[in-house]
């Protein structure tokens, strides 16, 4: 794809009221085969009609392309939130399988996808960041609505949100995702539940974590620091005030420590 392809790709994705229009006439032109061959490998990816009566994975993937047209404005990256909807559900296209029983499922596809992600995008930019920023979305993108259906505990959707490059963002895609299905209208109580949990994690956020130095005074160090300083924050968003995770991530190390000298000696 040269300079002038890549432009009008983008902007479409950035300008036009429904981008699908343009893609489908790439498609139709032989042009995606040759350029964007891992979103061409989606026509004809089957989907449960259940939740999916629109058709295929590129059917779909031009309702979600839409409907993120109509939210990009509030978007904080806009062209890193329209490529994320191009390219969410690329993974179907190697994960989807149909079962003796004739369900279809495509279980994984957000992490089968992430190779083919990275490997169309790398073909329209050099921007390491804005690479990070999809893949991230794509990784997560089916996670906001499964928990908000549910109306999960808060612990779950601050760890989702501290997992996200662009939470605000991975919350449009989900509805977008969630909009570009004819099963039913979007509920918009999912968002106001994703919405008011954000406000949640950025408070506990916003309070004193375990840091570094003071796992280190504790004896961490290398790969155990690491290690530990991401299972304080996990257990910061699980609730747990500073002191009290400190100590936690202290007692686990020791009993691991204990459990290997234990397994040593019968060996």
């Amino acid at each position: 794809m040269d300079n002038k392809e890549k432009a009008r790709l983008f902007s479409a994705l950035l300008e036009a009221e429904r981008p699908s229009v343009y893609l489908r006439a790439m498609l139709a032109s032989g042009e995606m085969a040759k350029d964007l061959p891992e979103l061409a490998a989606c026509v004809g990816v089957p989907q449960n009609p259940v939740y999916h009566p629109e058709g295929d994975v590129f059917e779909h993937t031009m309702l979600v392309v839409d409907c993120a047209a109509a939210l990009r404005a509030q978007a904080k990256n806009p062209l890193g939130f329209m490529l994320s909807a191009l390219t969410h559900d690329l993974g179907k296209a190697i994960a989807t399988q149909v079962r003796e029983d004739g369900k279809i499922v495509a279980y994984g596809h957000e992490v089968a996808g992430l190779p083919l992600c990275r490997d169309l995008l790398g073909r329209l930019t050099d921007d390491g960041a804005l690479i990070d920023y999809v893949e991230n979305m794509m990784w997560l993108h089916m996670r906001p609505n499964v928990l908000a259906k549910c109306r999960s505990k808060k612990k779950k959707t601050r760890q989702l949100f501290d997992l996200s490059l662009c939470p605000e963002d991975l919350i449009l895609l989900s509805r977008a995702d969630a909009s570009g299905k004819l099963d039913a209208p979007y509920d918009e109580e999912c968002e106001a539940f994703l919405r008011q949990r954000l406000e949640d994690y950025r408070r506990v956020a916003a309070l004193p974590m375990v840091s570094r130095e003071e796992l280190r005074d504790a004896g961490f160090d290398g790969d155990t620091l690491e290690a530990a300083s991401n299972r304080a924050r996990q257990l910061h968003f699980s609730g747990y005030d500073r002191q009290r995770a400190l100590r936690q991530v202290t007692a686990e190390a020791r009993s691991r420590t204990k459990l290997r000298i234990v397994n040593d000696g019968d060996m």
